[in-house]
């Protein structure tokens, strides 16, 4: 198994994306020796730019000191910029290549032959849940491709001054490119602690506690410890260069994933018809409904249970929000009363 990771940052539009995968590509541009993908690309493309990524890395205790392979960084602002359409044939090569095994095209065309013995693409996209909606058919949800990815959501917008006073300071930056010049370097086997591996493997056969039970999660949850692993290697190699997993190492790779999970589900809620409005009307009717059988005010754990189901967690309190301040409901001591539209 190799360090290979799809990451996709998923968030309505404004909340800030585009500044992390712009930080993100500047810094892979930066590095030397490393081959960053062009923004829009088709399969073909995308094939032939990975084709000519050879990195070559000196090992002076290996068998053959000069250590050869194709490694590819894909970043894309938009994932709909690197994929502007769902295509089965460019998902399928993405999930073949995942795995980093042998990959050998011939064109048809031309005599030209590409033959790759370790084939590696890292891709980091930025999306929202709309385009996901539009883009991906019901049934790629269990096909191979999305369960490779991790799916980390926001829906927050942090608001900061447009004039700051402090100066900027590169050095943070240089410092990070550093470091990530030495990670991009590191060769060999990873190797585990006997207490990293124990815990590992012990909540590898507890299948994972605790694991999302959204729906369209079921066959991202067969993968979850391969992420880890991945992730594991991630936190190992952001401490030391000794290509050895800890059980601290364990225990932050997990908290990154069981994060990144807990959020998940709000991604499928933001992708439903109607949006917030729709969630809106309903929870109006349904507090409409509860008031008339039980002839008393509605608990706010209820109104609040019943969005959860519908949006993204930090929707809940603002919808809430809206429609006390447009009179749908009333907030009294003992819970909401819901109250009759207004007809203009």
């Amino acid at each position: 198994m190799y360090p290979t990771l799809y990451v996709f940052i998923v968030g309505p539009p404004g909340v800030g994306k585009t500044v992390v995968t712009s930080i993100t590509q500047k810094l892979w541009v930066d590095l030397p020796d490393h081959k960053v993908a062009p923004n829009s690309v088709s399969r073909a493309s995308l094939i032939d730019a990975l084709a000519k990524a050879e990195r070559k890395i000196i090992v002076p205790k290996a068998a053959s000191q000069v250590i050869s392979f194709n490694s590819l960084l894909v970043v894309a602002n938009e994932f709909g910029v690197l994929v502007p359409g769902y295509d089965n044939e460019f998902m399928n090569t993405l999930t073949d290549i995942y795995d980093g095994k042998r990959y050998v095209e011939e064109k048809r065309s031309s005599k030209l032959e590409i033959n790759m013995k370790s084939p590696q693409f890292i891709i980091f996209a930025a999306t929202t849940p709309s385009y996901l909606n539009s883009v991906m058919p019901e049934g790629a949800w269990d096909q191979g491709f999305i369960s490779r990815v991790i799916l980390v959501y926001s829906g927050e917008t942090q608001l900061r001054t447009l004039f700051p006073q402090d100066a900027i300071d590169d050095k943070p930056y240089k410092e990070l490119l550093h470091d990530l010049e030495i990670i991009g370097n590191l060769y060999g086997e990873v190797t585990f602690t006997s207490e990293a591996a124990t815990a590992i493997d012990m909540w590898h056969l507890a299948k994972g506690p605790p694991a999302p039970d959204y729906p369209k999660l079921a066959h991202y949850n067969t993968r979850r410890t391969q992420h880890l692993l991945k992730l594991c290697m991630v936190a190992a190699t952001s401490r030391r260069n000794d290509l050895i997993i800890t059980l601290d190492d364990f225990h932050e790779a997990l908290n990154w994933l069981l994060e990144a999970e807990k959020y998940m589900p709000d991604i499928f809620r933001s992708m439903a018809q109607g949006g917030d409005a729709r969630a809106l009307e309903d929870c109006h009717y349904y507090a409409l409904q509860v008031y008339a059988k039980e002839k008393a005010n509605v608990d706010g754990a209820r109104l609040i249970e019943f969005l959860q189901n519908r949006v993204p967690a930090h929707s809940v309190e603002r919808i809430l929000d809206l429609m006390v301040k447009s009179r749908l409901l009333s907030k009294e001591l003992d819970g909401y009363k819901p109250r009759a539209k207004r007809v203009m």
